[in-house]
C-alpha cells in the first residue's frame, strides 16, 4: 500500500522526489527489531529477503505487490543448519546466499543447504593470515563462484586487510588499505571491576556488478576493488558538510562515565554508508551521516541520539563525485536501503510496520 502522495522537494539544485510505501504482512507479523540488518535483494530485485533471528525464518517480502508473499523456517543444527549469519542476499537459480561465521552457505528457498564453500585460512597458502586473525563476512563472486573475498581482522582491529580466496588454487592475497589501517583506533572497551563493555568501528564489503566494494564507517575514503585488473580504486572526497573522519580516539576505560562520553563522542562524529549502485542511471548513492544528542538527556554506558544530520552524496558509474547533498527530510540514522526501478529504498518503521522511503531524484 502506498502511504502519501510523492513529494517533489528542491535541495541544492536538484530536485528529489520522495514518497513513502508500506508492506502489508497480511496476518503475520514481520520482524523489525534489527532495521532490516540482515536482509538482502533477490538477483532480479524484486524481493527482499529480511531474516527473523527470533523464529529463525526468512520472510520473502514482494517489493513489486509490497506484499508479505511468505515465510520460509530453517533449521539451526543438522545437515540443513543455519546459525551465526553475517550477511546474505539472493542467488541465482532462486537460491539464497549466506555469509556466515562459519562459511558462505547457499540454501534453497525452502531451507535445504545445496552448497558450502570451504574458506578455512588455515587451508589456504600465500599470504597467510596469523593465529590472532580471522576472516570476516566472506563473500563469494556469483559471476564465477572460484574467488570469494573478505576482511581479515584481529581481535580490537588490530590488524586489518582486505583479502581476497581464490577457491581453486586455495590461494589468499591480501591488500592493507590505509582506512583499514585505522580502524584499531576506534576500539574502546570498559572494564570498571563490575561490568564489561566494548565498542568498535563498523565495516562493509559487498560483491557489485564493477567489483567488489569495500570500507569502513568511520571515513569518507572507500575502494572498489577489479577482480580482473586486480586493482584497488581509491575513492576519497572532502565532503563539504562533515570532517572526512571520525576523530574520536578510542581506548581501554576503568570508569563508566569516561567510556560513555567517548561512544557519545564517536557517534557525534562522522559516518558513511556503503555505497549502492543505480544500474538503470549508472550512479552510486552514498548516504552518510552525524548523530546529535539533547543537552542534559544522554544516559547509560550507550547513550542513544536525539537524531541525526543526514546527507547524499552522488557519484557516477567511474566514482566521480557529481553532487553532494543535505536530506533535511531524514532526521534519523539511515537504516537498510538499497536500489531498485531507479530509486533509494530506505527502510522506516511506520508503527511497527515495515515500510520505506522512496527517493529519486532528476539531476
Amino acid at each position: 500500500m502506498s502511504c502519501g502522495s510523492p513529494a517533489e522537494k528542491e535541495i541544492q539544485e536538484l530536485t528529489i522526489s520522495v514518497d513513502t510505501v508500506q508492506i502489508d504482512p497480511g496476518e503475520e507479523l514481520l520482524f523489525l527489531k534489527w532495521g532490516l540488518e540482515l536482509s538482502g535483494m533477490s538477483e532480479d530485485q524484486r524481493y527482499l529477503f529480511n531474516f527473523d533471528v527470533e523464529q529463525h525464518q526468512l520472510e520473502k517480502i514482494d517489493l513489486d505487490c509490497l506484499v508479505l508473499e511468505r515465510k520460509i523456517p530453517f533449521e539451526k543444527e543438522g545437515p540443513n543448519g543455519l546459525n551465526s549469519i553475517y550477511s546474505l542476499k539472493g542467488w541465482k537459480g532462486d537460491l539464497i546466499f549466506f555469509s556466515t561465521w562459519k562459511g558462505p552457505l547457499l540454501f534453497s528457498e525452502y531451507g535445504q543447504l545445496e552448497h558450502s564453500s570451504n574458506v578455512d585460512p588455515k587451508e589456504f597458502s600465500g599470504d597467510v593470515l596469523s593465529d590472532k586473525e580471522s576472516l570476516i563476512g566472506i563473500q563469494v563472486d556469483p559471476s564465477g563462484e572460484r574467488e570469494a573475498y573478505g576482511l581479515a581482522r584481529a581481535f580490537r582491529n588490530e590488524l586489518a586487510s582486505f583479502v581476497r580466496l581464490d577457491l581453486d588454487q586455495h590461494q589468499v592475497h591480501r591488500y592493507s588499505l590505509p582506512l583499514l589501517d585505522k580502524l584499531g583506533t576506534y576500539t574502546t572497551s570498559l572494564n570498571d571491576g563490575e561490568s564489561y563493555a566494548y565498542h568498535e568501528a563498523e565495516t562493509y564489503l559487498e560483491i557489485v556488478d564493477t567489483g567488489v566494494l569495500f570500507g569502513a564507517e568511520t571515513g569518507s575514503e572507500f575502494y572498489l576493488y577489479d577482480p580482473k585488473a586486480d586493482t584497488i580504486k581509491v575513492v576519497s572526497s572532502n565532503s563539504e558538510w562533515m570532517e572526512s573522519e571520525n576523530t574520536a580516539k578510542g581506548r581501554d576505560f576503568a570508569v563508566a562515565g569516561e567510556f560513555s562520553r567517548y561512544f557519545q563522542q564517536f557517534m557525534e562524529g562522522s559516518h558513511f554508508l556503503l555505497p549502492v549502485y543505480d544500474g538503470q542511471n549508472k550512479r552510486y548513492w552514498r548516504l552518510f551521516y552525524e548523530n546529535y544528542y539533547e543537552s542534559g538527556k544522554q544516559q547509560g554506558l550507550f547513550p542513544q541520539p536525539a537524531g541525526a544530520n543526514v546527507y547524499l552524496a552522488l557519484y557516477d558509474d567511474q566514482l566521480n563525485l557529481i553532487r553532494e547533498v543535505e536530506l533535511p527530510f531524514l532526521t534519523e540514522k539511515p537504516l537498510r536501503h538499497f536500489i531498485k526501478d531507479g530509486m533509494l529504498w530506505l527502510f522506516v518503521n511506520v508503527e511497527d510496520e515495515m515500510g520505506f522511503v522512496r527517493m529519486s531524484i532528476d539531476l
